[in-house]
């Protein structure tokens, strides 16, 4: 399980790991929408709007990485 943040400031819950969250997001075309399993059923996001996929803290791992792909400094 793990949070996506939005452009907007909306946070979704979504039922995939980091990890695969990315992967879905990265593998998308431009403008396109993806269809992630959300909390309450499926979502539909713009990989561009996403800022940043959050893992969920109450599973133990707590921490972010950002979907662009950018490297923390």
């Amino acid at each position: 399980m793990a949070h996506v943040r939005l452009g907007n400031g909306g946070d979704l819950s979504i039922k995939l790991s980091v990890d695969e969250i990315i992967a879905k997001l990265s593998a998308s075309d431009a403008g396109v929408f993806v269809e992630l399993p959300g909390g309450d059923g499926p979502v539909l996001v713009r990989p561009e709007s996403v800022i940043a996929v959050i893992a969920d803290q109450r599973r133990g791992a707590a921490g972010f990485r950002v979907a662009q792909g950018a490297e923390a400094s």
